[in-house]
C-alpha cells in the first residue's frame, strides 16, 4: 500500500503546479544539468552492464536486447550531457537537442523488441558468438545451454538426465 502513496506524490505535485502556476520556477544552470544528465547516463551504463551479465549467464537473447536498450540510452544521454551549452561547447548545438530523442527512440525500439517472441535464428545468433565453436548453434532449437528458452526448462532437464547417466 505504501507504493500507492509513492505513485501519488508526482500527481500531487502536478495538482499544486496547476493550482498555483507562480510556484513553477525556471532554474537553468548548465553545469548542474551536465552533471545530472551525465549521472543518469552512468546509471544507465551500470544497468546495461549488469543486465548484459545476467543475459550472458542465462543465455537469454531478450535480456541482451534490454541491455542494449540501457546502453543506447546511456550513450545518447552522455552525448546530450557533453553537448550542454556553456560547459564544454560555447553555444547551443544540434547534438544537445537531438541526442535525447534519438537515444530514447532507439532504446524504446530495443525494449519493444525484447518483449516480443524471438525466432530461433535470432536467439541462437545472439548467443552463438559467446559459445565455444563446438557448442555453437546449428539453427535447431534448442541448441544447448547457451540458447535455451528461459520459459522452457526442458533443455536443462535433458542435460541433467544425461549427466546422471
Amino acid at each position: 500500500m505504501a507504493w500507492l502513496g509513492l505513485l501519488l506524490v508526482p500527481l500531487a505535485g502536478l495538482v499544486v503546479l496547476l493550482a498555483a502556476p507562480d510556484a513553477d520556477v525556471v532554474w537553468e544552470h548548465h553545469p548542474s544539468h551536465f552533471w545530472l544528465v551525465l549521472g543518469a547516463a552512468l546509471t544507465n551504463a551500470v544497468l546495461a552492464a549488469s543486465t548484459g551479465e545476467a543475459a550472458r549467464r542465462r543465455g537469454d537473447a531478450r535480456l541482451v536486447l534490454v541491455s542494449l536498450a540501457f546502453l543506447s540510452a546511456a550513450g545518447f544521454l552522455a552525448l546530450h550531457a557533453l553537448a550542454t551549452p556553456g560547459v564544454l561547447l560555447d553555444g547551443p548545438n544540434s547534438g544537445f537537442v537531438l541526442a535525447t530523442p534519438v537515444g530514447l527512440l532507439l532504446a524504446s525500439a530495443l525494449a519493444a523488441l525484447s518483449s516480443s517472441p524471438l525466432t530461433t535464428r535470432v536467439r541462437c545468433a545472439s548467443c552463438a558468438r559467446r559459445a565455444p565453436p563446438a557448442r555453437s548453434c546449428s539453427g535447431s532449437w534448442p541448441c544447448g545451454r547457451r540458447c535455451r528458452s528461459p520459459r522452457s526448462p526442458r533443455s536443462t532437464t535433458r542435460r541433467r538426465r544425461r549427466a546422471a547417466r
